[in-house]
């Protein structure tokens, strides 16, 4: 399940999400378009695929997580076939940010991430960290591809080709996905039903989280009467799951803590992929330069992912306050990056550390809401997020169009993400009874 959901995840997203960038310069010169619709067309595809997010979610509980990937995966493929037959910007925003956009919303984000939280309990930061770094590994390769297929064909070609990659995705669905152990006889983690079920004897953080009453999985001992044994329908739509979880959790200031951390790491990412090739320029870097350098940092961004998985090890809302000073760090440094060398350092400075903090948002609001919530509260989180990031590149743009730098932009990321990092850090999981509704246990 881990290999699938890096392939699925991988492919799903980077090519799409990388491929509007490199057929910008082809897509202007043959449509007459203008590089501020290209950057509105990126933005409304990131809101797009984070605003359908909490109907992923609603359709994961229902029909599960293959059926979920499969139908986006089948509606991305149309959308992007659309692109490739675009004659206007009208068309291309249907076709990606609309179509493609709400396909990658159902089919990538909020499955990828529901994988591991659904297979795993002991291995879940580190399946978590291995599954998200497909679209690093994917995106890193996926670029020089691209500029093969523009040499050799055009950007009609190009998008033909993500479409058939994610009716690929579609297949490796259909075929591969399972939507939880139970399905083919097996448990979490691959453990005898008591280590399945209960705390893991290895990881001090969860044990404490359990004995001050954090939520776990609502699945370990303890689980009410009733329960529905392992192998019944799917976690998806487990009845055991305490009824209103889900609207419990969202009232729990942990879920806005955590949303606000998210927010700390994912905006900076966007506003330095929409601007940090100006703000080089700026600096006196070439076009050529300021190319290499940037596509450092999703080589970085695999490393980081990667090292999220340090969460199955320590507390993971103190990975993801780590995460998010590193990256203040190196937005600071970044405000005035003037040789090759610093600027290197700073793109891999970034890049790991946002890696780091995305494979820590999913593990925290694993250890935070469990299975019978984090699929609801991962798609509430996407869609605020959908909104958030897509305005933090506007307000960047406006901001330099008006100031002639971006150094004050650069400075208040950085001091979100410290703000962030400073109340991530101190925040633990909400008590079981606040997401049960029962009264809180004697003692």
């Amino acid at each position: 399940m881990v290999a699938v959901g890096f392939v699925t995840y991988g492919l799903g997203i980077a090519p799409a999400y990388y491929g509007l960038g490199i057929f910008a310069s082809s897509l202007i010169a043959d449509l007459e378009l203008t590089r501020q619709q290209i950057g509105q067309m990126f933005g409304a595809f990131t809101f797009a695929y984070g605003l359908v997010s909490p109907v992923a979610a609603a359709v994961i509980r229902r029909w599960g997580i293959r059926a979920t990937v499969t139908a986006g995966a089948l509606c991305a493929a149309s959308g992007f076939w659309l692109v490739s037959q675009a004659e206007s910007a009208a068309e291309l925003y249907v076709g990606y940010s609309l179509v493609g956009g709400i396909g990658i919303g159902f089919s990538t984000l909020l499955p990828a991430q529901a994988i591991p939280v659904f297979w795993f309990r002991r291995y879940r930061a580190r399946a978590t960290a291995i599954i998200l770094t497909g679209a690093a590994i994917v995106g890193f390769l996926w670029s020089p591809a691209a500029g093969l297929v523009l040499e050799s064909w055009d950007w009609r070609v190009g998008w033909q080709i993500v479409a058939g990659i994610s009716l690929f995705v579609a297949v490796i669905a259909v075929l591969f996905i399972r939507n939880q152990p139970g399905d083919i006889g097996q448990r979490r983690d691959g453990l005898a039903p008591v280590e399945a079920g209960g705390p893991d004897a290895a990881h001090s953080f969860a044990e404490a989280g359990q004995m001050a009453g954090a939520p776990g999985d609502f699945g370990g001992p303890g689980r009410r009467a009733g329960a529905r044994p392992v192998g019944s329908r799917g976690e998806a739509a487990d009845k055991s799951a305490p009824k209103g979880a889900v609207l419990r959790a969202l009232r729990t200031p942990q879920f806005w803590i955590a949303t606000f951390a998210t927010a700390a790491n994912t905006v900076p990412w966007r506003v330095v992929t929409a601007h940090g090739g100006l703000h080089l320029e700026d600096l006196g870097f070439t076009t050529l330069a300021v190319s290499s350098i940037l596509g450092f940092r999703v080589g970085a961004s695999l490393f980081g992912r990667l090292s999220g998985s340090l969460g199955d090890f320590i507390a993971p809302t103190r990975v993801l306050a780590l995460a998010l000073l590193v990256n203040a760090v190196g937005l600071l440094v970044f405000v005035s990056a003037t040789s090759a060398v610093v600027a290197y350092s700073c793109v891999v400075v970034i890049g790991a550390a946002y890696g780091a903090a995305y494979t820590s948002e999913v593990v925290v609001f694993g250890w935070f809401f469990g299975r019978a919530a984090f699929v609801g509260t991962t798609g509430v989180r996407l869609a605020l997020i959908g909104v958030i990031g897509a305005l933090g590149p506007a307000l960047a743009g406006a901001a330099a169009d008006r100031t002639g730098s971006y150094a004050g932009t650069l400075w208040t990321l950085a001091a979100l993400a410290v703000l962030g990092a400073a109340s991530i850090w101190f925040c633990r999981p909400p008590d079981r009874s606040l997401l049960t509704g029962e009264p809180p246990s004697a003692g």
